[in-house]
């Protein structure tokens, strides 16, 4: 009677708990993993009217994607915008290091404010500024370059295709580098200064200590840096979507058309929701892969196993 008693109160307890993330698990439920499974179903479905059934048509979709010149180019895009955007990792480590040089006083605290701030601005502002910067007559960073080399630089970094990755790597870069610089600062800073002091005791001088202890001792950081900025690459959209003009086909020339941009484009533009459906999958699956790859390279498996 007594353990019944003890049940009912433990369970009471608990179910108290449980009350305060009902409300976030219905709303996982409804808003993530309900439209998951959805996004599945109609990838394999000839629809063009949501919530109207349609025609089961099997990997149909799949196989008109991967036949699609447009989609081959999206992807290509995706891939190349991604593996560019990693320019910001170097970049920010570089920086953090600098920054941690200067030891932590107010001085570091302002560049560290300094550098993070492009984070916080937001997408379409971004745009604007480097509308201007990356113009092709009269722009700030053309200016700079025939100031450099002498004679008159006019290349179309968000306006010719030849160029346009380019210019849309430089506006990323700039916007996240900050981002970067502060994760690969806060794990500098985890390092014990013991091992630094030993090294400079044995005859270490700066550059060895930031080769042999600072870079082995960042692989972590590294690695997650890795999977969130390719992420970030592969779902890149609204910076992409302003430079097009508020169009999801990538202008110039397609040559900005991310995978993200072709989904919306059938979801909204042209709707046919199962060719929309079906290229979030494959969207997911190359995530999932990319992620799982370069964890497995890192090591995360092995040191979980252990």
């Amino acid at each position: 009677m007594k353990d019944k008693k003890t049940f009912k109160l433990r369970l009471k307890r608990e179910m108290q708990w449980y009350s305060f993330l009902i409300v976030s698990i219905i709303a996982l439920v409804l808003l993530t993993y309900i439209p998951m499974l959805t996004t599945i179903k109609y990838s394999f479905y000839n629809t063009r009217i949501l919530s109207f059934g349609g025609e089961f048509d099997g990997i149909t979709n799949y196989k008109v994607l991967m036949g699609n010149k447009a989609f081959i180019q999206s992807l290509g895009n995706t891939f190349i915008l991604a593996l560019l955007s990693l320019l910001q990792i170097p970049i920010g480590f570089i920086l953090a290091s600098l920054i941690n040089g200067l030891g932590r006083g107010k001085l570091q605290s302002f560049f560290r404010v300094s550098y993070y701030l492009p984070n916080i601005i937001t997408g379409v502002s971004v745009v604007l500024i480097f509308q201007v910067v990356l113009k092709e007559n009269g722009g700030l960073l053309n200016d700079l370059l025939s100031f450099l080399t002498g004679h008159k630089v006019t290349i179309g970094w968000l306006s010719d295709a030849r160029y346009s990755r380019f210019g849309a790597t430089i506006l990323n870069v700039w916007q996240n580098t900050g981002y970067a610089m502060l994760i690969n600062l806060a794990s500098m800073q985890s390092i014990p200064t013991e091992i630094y002091e030993a090294a400079e005791v044995d005859g270490a001088n700066s550059l060895k200590r930031w080769l042999y202890i600072t870079i082995p001792n960042m692989k972590t950081c590294f690695a997650f840096l890795f999977i969130t900025t390719i992420i970030n690459g592969l779902s890149r959209f609204t910076d992409l979507f302003i430079i097009g003009g508020n169009s999801a086909t990538g202008r110039p020339g397609g040559s900005l058309q991310t995978l993200l941009m072709y989904i919306y484009q059938y979801s909204f533009e042209y709707p046919q929701y199962g060719m929309a459906s079906a290229g979030a999958m494959i969207l997911f699956v190359l995530t999932f892969a990319v992620t799982m790859v370069n964890l497995k390279m890192t090591g995360f498996f092995k040191k979980n196993n252990d």
